[in-house]
């Protein structure tokens, strides 16, 4: 048997006397008090640096979000700056809203939502492409502003269902 099992179990068979009420109590029920200055263990050090961690931590919990909130702006107001580089390098001169020109690239290349980012609400819709030496890009450039302007065109909604087929109806 172990040594602090066996001194735990003769520790049950000592028997002393409460000098405050007179009762009979067994040494293992005692709850001793220490009134001096306990030495410093590594146990002592160790808690206590957990508990410098925690608060540490703690703190950083309520200044996280601020911190999150205080990054996303600070990126957002980099790629709006890039953007803005980008678009004025490709488009010069372009007077759009930046966030409201969305690229396609291929038969044109840029669609601009007017006023979606600046109010959620779309007043214009605007086709922007580069002029370009390719012949036949022009003509299929020239072929989508005469389905602009002679209304031939319709809005669909495409649909994607949960077993992965895309359902296109039109509205």
């Amino acid at each position: 048997m172990s040594s602090p099992v066996l001194l735990f179990q003769k520790a049950r068979t000592i028997l002393c006397l409460c000098p405050c009420c007179g009762e009979i109590v067994r040494l293992s029920d005692l709850k001793l008090r220490y009134e001096g200055v306990t030495p410093e263990t590594w146990l002592d050090k160790y808690q206590r640096s957990v508990s410098r961690f925690q608060a540490q931590l703690d703190r950083f919990k309520e200044a996280e979000a601020g911190i999150r909130a205080e990054a996303v702006e600070k990126g957002r107001k980099k790629a709006r700056k890039r953007v803005v580089e980008i678009i004025d390098s490709a488009l010069p001169g372009c007077k759009y809203h930046p966030q409201d020109i969305k690229a396609v690239l291929h038969p044109i290349d840029y669609v601009v939502f007017c006023g979606m980012t600046e109010g959620d609400e779309v007043d214009k819709i605007v086709c922007l492409s580069v002029e370009t030496d390719d012949s036949s890009l022009r003509r299929v450039r020239r072929s989508i502003e005469r389905t602009i302007e002679g209304e031939s065109y319709s809005w669909n909604v495409a649909r994607v269902l949960d077993d992965g087929t895309v359902n296109c109806g039109e509205k």
